[in-house]
């Protein structure tokens, strides 16, 4: 059995995909519950239009749908007795709801309902979380009440977890360094799938170039033409719970003790190296500075406000000469 559900935020749509017959299939509507209308496409948009007017949300409607394997069938009350545990689960129980059968003739019966996520009883909308652990829930427990065989067979629902994959950044810094990511990922894979041992995988990676060294936030990391990565990240399939187990045969304190003795010394050869870049540095601008000649004082000329014309004043009798 699967159960799948989601918000929906287009009536229209909903009904016209829930009122469409695909081959060898034919819809019907088998409940329509607290509507004034008897027809889907009119109740849904009123649903719809309805939570919109007395609430700020954009997704009124829940549309759900249940599946049996080819070749089983459930009456009509085992139907209805799964829905109503499925709404109650859900937090639907005083919703409108809407149930709408489709048959088809290759692969049996199956059932669309749709719920206004409007409570009268309530003012906001009804909140969803974990919806999807809940159909699964709902689907474990109706096959085993009705003895149902499960969609997926026992034990193979989850996949063998994969390990992360690679960051956009270490992507790029693969590609700085002209690192074939390809051809690592195969290194790496090769040397965890060939030994049993952290030694062996150590010794194996080291004859590639590739060495295993302690980190800063983890235990190992891999180094590779200087570049550290997460080893995980490089193996399908590997946590750091089972990469911590194959390496622990070799010495972790020892290993970080030998990374401490090196450190030292490429610290004072690293200073040293950054001293003698900016003496050199500073040599060449000093030099270049004494060549060219020394730049003229500059100061901004001071412009005085222009003064207001005046005109002379005529005093009568006066010939204005």
């Amino acid at each position: 059995m699967i159960i799948k559900g989601n918000e929906h935020d287009n009536a229209g749509n909903l009904a016209r995909y829930l009122l469409t017959a695909k081959e060898n299939e034919t819809p019907f509507v088998m409940e329509l519950r607290d509507t004034a209308s008897d027809d889907l496409t009119d109740t849904l948009t009123d649903w719809e239009a309805i939570g919109r007017c007395k609430t700020r949300g954009e997704k009124i409607l829940y549309h759900a749908h249940i599946r049996l394997c080819d070749g089983e069938a459930l009456h009509e009350t085992q139907w209805l007795k799964m829905i109503d545990e499925l709404e109650q689960q859900l937090g639907f129980t005083n919703c409108p709801r809407a149930i709408v059968g489709h048959n088809n003739t290759d692969h049996g019966l199956h059932f669309h309902i749709v719920w206004s996520r409007l409570d009268p009883t309530k003012k906001p909308l009804v909140q969803l979380g974990n919806d999807h652990e809940k159909h699964h829930s709902i689907a474990r427990a109706s096959e085993k009440e009705f003895g149902l065989r499960p969609a997926v067979e026992p034990g193979k629902e989850k996949e063998p977890r994969r390990g992360k994959r690679l960051s956009d950044r270490e992507i790029r810094a693969m590609k700085d360094r002209g690192i074939n990511k390809d051809k690592l990922l195969k290194m790496v894979r090769a040397a965890w799938d060939g030994t049993d041992s952290g030694e062996e995988m150590k010794a194996m990676l080291g004859a590639l170039g590739v060495e295993i060294v302690p980190g800063k936030s983890r235990d190992w990391v891999v180094e590779y033409k200087g570049l550290k990565m997460n080893p995980v990240r490089l193996l399908d399939g590997v946590n750091e719970a089972i990469f911590r187990e194959r390496m622990k045969d070799v010495d972790l304190e020892k290993a970080k003790e030998q990374a401490r003795e090196k450190s030292p010394a490429e610290a004072v050869f690293g200073r040293k190296a950054r001293a003698t870049m900016q003496g050199q540095f500073n040599g060449t601008v000093a030099n270049d500075q004494a060549e060219r000649p020394p730049k003229t004082g500059f100061r901004k000329k001071q412009h005085k406000a222009p003064q207001p014309r005046l005109k002379r004043k005529m005093w009568y009798g006066d010939p204005g000469i």
